[in-house]
């Protein structure tokens, strides 16, 4: 049987074709993709980091028929732009050791993980940052503010770096804290997120404003703008792995 060629590292690609699924005796978490790349966001932009999308999320199925029906049902505007896949299809359901030897063999000497989704906190625990931090990586997590790092990780191992992009209004948002709070403009702005902002840890917190890539690109941008200009606490976040043209 021919060897199957790995993707093109900086991209993202599926698994199904590439890793068999962990036998049915344990904790398996599904992976949508899993690949090396640079963060191109927020404070480690710039970073060579593995990311590992895992499947799901609790504001939208994730399919192009539900975006309507998903925004009126939980109040969010993220189900109408949002443009990750994170649906099951071509997931493979991973033990935690396996997914964090997958991520060492992706990222060779690469050791920052970023998980992602659809919304990690309904899969991440404490075993799985546990595996990863046993293979050497520092492990973040990009979070919708929607569950508690409590309820997630309980007492054991909890991620070394927490980004909360909310996507509901404040007080639907339990998340305890976070190391970077990223507010994608035009659709959530600072006034809304005052109380969540003083939820985030540091000296000097990392406050983003991050305009919506899209059709409306120009006015997020100018508000983005606007908005540091008008309390300078908050700083523009870019995109900066699409201006590199990786995933």
């Amino acid at each position: 049987m021919p060897e199957i060629p790995l993707p093109t590292p900086e991209r993202e690609a599926g698994l199904a074709d590439r890793l068999a699924a962990s036998p049915a005796d344990g904790k398996r978490y599904a992976v949508k993709a899993l690949w090396r790349t640079v963060q191109g966001e927020g404070a480690h932009a710039g970073r060579a980091a593995v990311f590992v999308r895992l499947t799901g999320c609790n504001l939208w199925s994730g399919y192009e028929a539900d975006r309507e029906r998903d925004a009126a049902r939980h109040g969010n505007a993220c189900a109408r732009w949002c443009d990750t896949d994170f649906t099951p299809a071509g997931a493979v359901k991973l033990s935690a050791e396996a997914l964090a030897r997958a991520a060492a063999e992706a990222g060779g000497p690469v050791r920052f993980c970023v998980l992602t989704g659809g919304e990690p906190l309904l899969q991440a625990d404490a075993g799985l940052i546990a595996a990863l931090h046993a293979e050497g990586f520092m492990v973040a997590v990009e979070t919708n503010g929607t569950q508690t790092l409590a309820d997630a990780f309980g007492d054991g191992p909890r991620p070394d770096w927490v980004v909360c992009s909310p996507k509901l209004t404040e007080d639907r948002l339990p998340l305890e804290a976070c190391d970077e709070l990223k507010l994608v403009v035009p659709d959530y702005r600072p006034a809304a997120y005052r109380g969540l902002a003083e939820r985030v840890r540091g000296e000097r917190p990392f406050l983003w404003v991050q305009p919506e890539d899209g059709p409306r690109l120009a006015e997020a941008t100018r508000l983005a703008l606007d908005l540091c200009f008008e309390d300078p606490r908050w700083r523009v976040s870019v995109q900066t792995h699409k201006a590199l043209g990786v995933d």
